[in-house]
């Protein structure tokens, strides 16, 4: 075995040194590598080199001998790399180079023929698939924990009652349960696209080469099989030059992230301190480096912040990829940094978000009390006359002018005496200002009642059971 330092390793230019006469100048060199960041592929880079290894040995250009010991070298090469002992050089343009010139530094002429039948082109789009398919997998996983979290907190909700607002502003009555479902319901959306995202994914481009395939008799469907992928390209040019999974992924990781960030903006809006819904945990808030008495909710802030930063990796990628003509071009090494950056968000939002709701406070008689503004009931109010066969309109129009004259006087709907619901035309309406009756009035599905809550709590379940083993 060669020592990594080897002078005859030094010797070794660029894989497409012979065509040069003359190194890369030291600008060119910053500006071209990827190693920097491409590191993060190294794992995925040592599979699909063994399955190219194999492949080579199924098409009879390497014996078994030769094929076991290259891919013993591949193997130590990424073990070394995962321990921080590798001997990276500085002419390495990227981690595809460096891996190969490590086997080249162990075997000699055998790591040579390494890279017969194969191109940096499939190779690295073949890595970035498994490395996007591994971290949608824990973005998956992820996400189910904060669903199980989401529900958990739906149930004790179901009948803890408070303002629905929109525009900010006091709408209708509902209850944290049937709120808290809302947000469920988008994060299964986010968790059935991952997973109609990953099933476009599992496609092995290797064997594609830079552009046309190989003159090799190289299988890419065993090599596909190889590498855990139910199939391989149906076009070569495509393959190399396709990173639709890519922004795939990041489509919808600035969805997700979106809605991470509306969950914080709603847990922040309700801990403050006008509303005390909500306590957020000590171990989710910070305090103020001036002011001793401040709780801040910091990184629920910054969750919501953060939701910018994958929408603006999509943005930069389309930006790259727009009128790029087909084939490979330097352009597409734009694509990993982006993408690292949206997982890495993901990656450290999910558990932020699910540790913080699991552990907040949730005072259900603030709550109760915010929920007994009159002006919360005047739908019901207006559905009262509709019920008794007044048309909407004229209902909308008769409670719109009573409110305007009791504003008029400081009065709201709580202060109508008897003699002025008979006036209304609704005796008993004292009872429809009633939260817990508003509230369980509306049990048609999708509601905010008990029943209709429990309906969507069940549908939730069976669609955690339904992949449950799947996301782990």
């Amino acid at each position: 075995m060669t020592d990594s330092n080897s002078p005859a390793e030094q010797e070794l230019g660029p894989l497409w040194s012979g065509r040069f006469s003359k190194e890369p100048d030291p600008s060119a060199h910053r500006l071209t590598e990827s190693l920097s960041f491409d590191v993060r592929l190294a794992p995925q880079d040592v599979e699909a080199t063994v399955a190219h290894v194999r492949a080579l040995e199924a098409a009879e250009l390497l014996d078994a001998a030769d094929a076991k010991a290259l891919e013993d070298a591949v193997r130590e090469v990424g073990e070394e790399i995962a321990r921080g002992t590798f001997a990276f050089d500085a002419a390495d343009e990227d981690v595809h180079s460096a891996i190969e010139r490590g086997v080249t530094a162990r075997l000699g002429e055998l790591g040579e023929r390494l890279h017969a039948g194969r191109s940096r082109n499939d190779l690295v789009v073949t890595d970035l698939r498994l490395w996007s398919l591994a971290a949608g997998g824990r973005i998956a996983a992820e996400l189910v924990a904060l669903l199980e979290v989401v529900r958990d907190r739906a149930r004790e909700g179901v009948d803890a009652i408070l303002p629905g607002t929109t525009h900010g502003r006091l709408a209708q009555p509902v209850t944290l349960g049937h709120h808290l479902m809302a947000h469920a319901f988008a994060f299964l959306r986010d968790l059935e696209r991952l997973e109609q995202w990953a099933d476009r994914t599992r496609v092995s481009p290797l064997g594609a080469g830079a552009i046309a395939t190989s003159t090799l008799p190289l299988d890419p469907e065993t090599t596909a099989t190889r590498l855990g992928l139910p199939r391989a390209f149906d076009n070569s040019m495509d393959a190399v030059s396709d990173r639709d999974f890519v922004m795939e992924l990041l489509s919808v990781a600035s969805i997700l992230a979106m809605h991470l960030s509306r969950i914080a903006a709603d847990l922040i809006r309700w801990s403050d301190e006008s509303l005390r819904f909500v306590r957020v945990d000590d171990a989710f808030a910070t305090g103020s480096s001036m002011m001793p008495q401040k709780r801040n909710p910091d990184p629920l802030e910054l969750v919501r912040a953060k939701a910018a930063r994958p929408a603006s990796s999509f943005a930069r990628l389309a930006q790259v990829l727009d009128g790029l003509p087909l084939g490979y071009h330097r352009d597409l090494q734009e694509d990993k940094e982006p993408l690292f950056d949206a997982v890495d968000t993901l990656e450290a939002s999910l558990p932020a978000i699910a540790g913080c709701l699991a552990t907040v406070t949730f005072d259900a008689e603030a709550m109760r009390a915010a929920a007994g503004a009159p002006e919360l009931y005047a739908t019901d109010v207006a559905e009262a006359l509709v019920a008794q066969g007044l048309p909407f309109r004229e209902a909308h129009r008769k409670v719109g002018g009573l409110l305007r004259l009791l504003e008029e006087d400081g009065r709201t709907l709580g202060d109508l005496t008897p003699e002025e619901w008979d006036v209304v035309g609704l005796p008993e309406g004292a009872q429809l200002l009633d939260p817990e009756r508003a509230v369980s009035a509306r049990s048609m599905h999708g509601g905010p009642s008990r029943v209709s809550v429990e309906a969507q709590l069940d549908t939730l379940q069976q669609a955690l059971a339904d992949r449950r083993g799947r996301h782990s």
